[in-house]
């Protein structure tokens, strides 16, 4: 493995195109641990998905974090990029496995950041379709895993200061971000 760039990869920022969490300073190294952490909380025996959540998105070191709107609504963009970061950690010499179990730790560490630092974005049909993935992913990996998510989730909600997910009645600082997307004339 080339370490060195392996290592500098994980300073690349995350979220620097989001408006709504490109104040924010998360970088590869940050969302990985984090979602490592998450791993070991669900599956405390699995060491694959342990170091899948460290490594998967550090080809992300060339190509930089792209949302993942502009991934799905450009297959062909989605396709590119995924060849170049898989490129990238040939280069370096990085292999891991994907599966079921990484990409939802994945989401639920981007939902979590989320929560900790714009919580009022749990109110849009893009984070509430996030939940709703995570949630189901989740049961599909059983009962146990289901029920550690929904504690996870629910100890960001008392942390961030929100009672629910995602009140059905929008408040006046959902009215503002939906004003500030153009959303509201």
């Amino acid at each position: 493995m080339n370490t060195h760039d392996a290592y500098l990869a994980t300073m690349v920022r995350r979220w620097h195109v989001n408006p709504h969490l490109n104040h924010t300073r998360q970088t590869l190294g940050h969302h990985g641990a984090a979602a490592a952490i998450l791993a070991h909380a669900l599956w405390p025996d699995d060491a694959e998905v342990l170091w899948a959540c460290i490594a998967h998105d550090l080809g992300e070191s060339v190509t930089g974090d792209v949302p993942s709107p502009a991934k799905l609504a450009n297959p062909d963009l989605a396709l590119m990029l995924t060849s170049i970061e898989a490129a990238a950690l040939d280069g370096m010499g990085i292999r891991y496995q994907p599966s079921d179990r990484l990409d939802l730790v994945d989401r639920l560490e981007a939902y979590l950041w989320m929560m900790h630092h714009a919580a009022p974005q749990r109110l849009t049909p893009e984070w509430r379709k996030g939940l709703a993935w995570i949630e189901g992913v989740a049961l599909e990996q059983g009962v146990p895993v289901a029920n550690a998510v929904q504690v996870i989730l629910s100890d960001a909600r008392k942390s961030a200061g929100v009672s629910d997910p995602a009140p059905v009645k929008r408040g006046w600082w959902q009215r503002v971000c939906d004003w500030a997307m153009g959303e509201i004339k």
